[in-house]
């Protein structure tokens, strides 16, 4: 028995998971959202428009996972029922909105989403309504995005506001990618911490601000069976600077700065071919 717990503790330390059950409904929803297979994380949350790891420590996404078509950029307004951040209902002890207010204007820091609002919409149950005509579902999708879950402190004058490299990557995806190319794009982002902590902030100082950010984006578009892969590390901006192109790096990177084994399901030529690659080879055929 003695054996067995030091196991389980050594698993755990190492960054394992244990395995949770999905149903049907959510296994259909991680694989559309999760291209390559889930990488190895706790606390997996399943929803419409998105799939997600949550830190209940740290009280942001370890990362998100989300596929965009062009349809899924016909979001509604920030307006009305969906104008307002709230709490996620399947969250322990979850952030509130409130947790927030008051650190804008103290030290610039927003709810930025980590899956952008204007990525959450569609007619996704094809039933021919949208999330405007009265459509549960699709309201349903939405409401989930502005889950307090989906929201990590972003620097905005820095970071997340126009200008800022994370900004500069959600136009470049949504603007240039989905709306111009009318690509299909596969992305993962998430947070990095180190072993010190920078900043906490809330009521009690228990949201962690993340120091790094990383996005993954995928793209099958060229018909060989080989993914296009672009990865990108930011440092959490305080003054907006650089340009996409120059925070490409290996997927290998970022793996070994999370512990996360991304793109395990597929075949190990491909993966070890796409990981190891610095991305920054792959910018010209985006």
């Amino acid at each position: 028995m003695r054996m067995i717990v030091l196991l389980l503790a050594l698993l755990l330390q190492n960054g394992a998971s244990l395995a949770q059950d999905f149903t049907a409904d959510q296994q259909d929803l991680i694989d559309e959202h999760v291209f390559g297979g889930l990488p190895s994380s706790d606390n997996i949350l399943v929803r419409n428009a998105y799939v997600m790891s949550y830190n209940n420590e740290r009280r942001v996404a370890n990362w998100v996972a989300y596929r965009v078509v062009p349809d899924y950029r016909k979001t509604p307004d920030r307006s009305g029922p969906f104008d307002d951040f709230v709490e996620d209902p399947d969250v322990d002890d979850a952030v509130s909105s409130s947790d927030y207010t008051g650190y804008f204007r103290s030290r610039g820091y927003a709810r930025g989403h980590m899956v952008p609002y204007a990525v959450l919409g569609g007619d996704r149950d094809g039933d021919g309504k949208f999330a405007t005509d009265d459509d549960p579902e699709d309201e349903l999708t939405v409401f989930q995005g502005n889950y307090m879950s989906n929201v990590a402190p972003q620097h905005h004058y820095g970071f997340n506001g126009s200008g800022g490299i994370w900004y500069k990557a959600e136009r470049w995806l949504q603007d240039d990618l989905i709306d111009d190319q009318q690509r299909t794009i596969w992305e993962i982002a998430g947070t990095i911490f180190g072993p010190q902590k920078l900043e906490e902030i809330g009521p009690d100082n228990s949201i962690e601000v993340p120091p790094l950010f990383f996005k993954i984006m995928v793209s099958t578009e060229d018909g060989s069976g080989i993914p296009e892969v672009l990865a990108f590390l930011f440092p959490h901006h305080r003054k907006a600077h650089g340009e996409l192109e120059d925070y490409l790096v290996s997927v290998d990177i970022i793996e070994s700065l999370t512990g996360l084994d991304f793109f395990k399901e597929l075949d190990d030529d491909i993966e070890s071919g796409i990981e190891d690659r610095d991305t920054f080879e792959n910018w010209s055929s985006f």
